[in-house]
C-alpha cells in the first residue's frame, strides 16, 4: 500500500482535499490496476460559488473519490481562513480586512507563501500527467467533448506526441444545466456515446463539457459505464488543441491567470467576476461570521 499525503479543508461548505500530484497519480495507477471505478473532480473558486445554490453539484463535489484543488484562489482562501482573528467584535472586522490585504499581497508578490496551506493542481496539468501514464501502460482512453469537436481536436494533438496510448474521441450531446438532453436528437447522441464507451471498456474517460453539467452527467451515467477512472476537464481540450492560449509561466506564478483569460477572450467577464470578486467576498463573510 502507498501512503496518501492529504490535507482536508472546507471552503464555503465544499470539501477540498489537498494532495501532492504524485500522491494523486499513485492512487490513479493503483485504482486502475485493481479495476476500481472512480471519479476525479477539479473544484475551483467558480465551482464553489455555483455549489452555494446547487446542492446536487455540491454533493457530487463532496462525494468524489479524488478532489484536486484547481485554482490559486483556493490557496489564497485557505491561507486567509487559517490566519487567527480576534474574538472581540470591535477588532474582528478591521483585523480581517488587514488579513485579506496581506493575503492579496502574498498572491501577487510571494505566491510560494500560500503553498503551505493547500497544494494547487491544475486540471489540465493532471490530465497530461495521466495521459503520460496511459501512454506508458498502453491504456485505452476516451475523450468526450462538446459540439465544437473539442475532444476530436485534442485527440489529434495528443496522438502526435503519444504513440502507445489507445485514444478515442466522441462528441457529446447538448445538455441543460441538469445534464438532461436538450432535444430528442441529443438523446440519440447520448445513447450512442454511452454504447461506444462501453464497447471500448476504457481504462480512463475524460469528459470536457462545462461545470456543473459535466459533473452531473458523469454522476448520472457512471454506474452504467464500463470504465475505471473518470475525470471532468472543463475547457482543457481547448488548451490541448491550441484553441485557447496558455498563459506565460510568470502570469501563472503571480495568480493573474484570470486577467490573461479576460484579455485573450478565453473566458467570459461574468465568470471572471465570480472567481475573482464574488468568491473572495463570500470567503470573507464566512470567516467574519465565524
Amino acid at each position: 500500500m502507498y501512503k496518501i499525503d492529504r490535507k482536508h479543508l472546507n471552503i464555503l461548505g465544499v470539501s477540498i482535499i489537498s494532495r501532492p500530484t504524485q500522491s494523486v497519480l499513485r492512487q490513479v495507477r493503483q485504482n486502475v490496476a485493481e479495476n476500481r471505478k472512480f471519479l476525479i473532480v477539479t473544484p475551483n473558486p467558480e465551482h464553489i460559488i455555483y455549489a452555494q445554490k446547487d446542492r446536487k453539484f455540491a454533493k457530487i463535489l463532496n462525494s468524489a473519490d479524488i478532489s484536486i484543488a484547481d485554482g490559486v484562489g483556493l490557496a489564497a482562501a485557505a491561507k486567509f481562513l487559517s490566519l487567527p482573528s480576534s474574538n472581540l467584535k470591535l477588532f474582528r472586522f478591521p483585523t480581517l480586512i488587514l488579513q485579506g490585504l496581506s493575503v492579496g499581497l502574498m498572491l501577487l508578490l510571494n505566491r510560494k507563501s500560500l503553498d503551505s496551506d493547500i497544494e494547487i493542481i491544475k486540471g489540465r496539468e493532471l490530465f497530461l500527467e495521466i495521459v503520460q501514464i496511459a501512454n506508458k501502460k498502453g491504456w485505452k482512453v476516451v475523450l468526450v467533448g462538446d459540439k465544437l469537436k473539442s475532444a476530436e481536436k485534442a485527440l489529434t494533438k495528443i496522438s502526435a506526441n503519444y504513440k502507445k496510448i489507445q485514444l478515442f474521441a466522441f462528441t457529446g450531446p447538448n445538455l441543460d444545466d441538469e445534464a438532461v438532453c436538450v432535444t430528442f436528437e441529443d438523446q440519440k447522441i447520448e445513447q450512442d456515446v454511452i454504447e461506444k464507451i462501453n464497447s471500448i471498456n476504457p481504462h480512463f474517460l475524460f469528459v470536457g463539457f462545462r461545470a456543473p453539467v459535466q459533473e452531473k452527467w458523469l454522476n448520472k451515467w457512471l454506474p452504467k459505464l464500463k470504465v475505471n477512472g473518470t475525470m471532468v476537464l472543463g475547457g482543457t481540450f481547448d488548451y490541448i488543441s491550441g484553441k485557447s492560449k496558455l498563459p506565460p509561466k510568470f502570469i501563472e506564478n503571480t495568480g493573474l491567470e484570470w486577467l490573461w483569460r479576460l484579455l485573450t477572450g478565453s473566458q467570459k467577464f461574468k465568470r471572471i467576476i465570480t472567481a475573482s470578486v464574488i468568491f473572495p467576498y463570500q470567503v470573507f463573510l464566512q470567516k467574519l461570521r465565524g
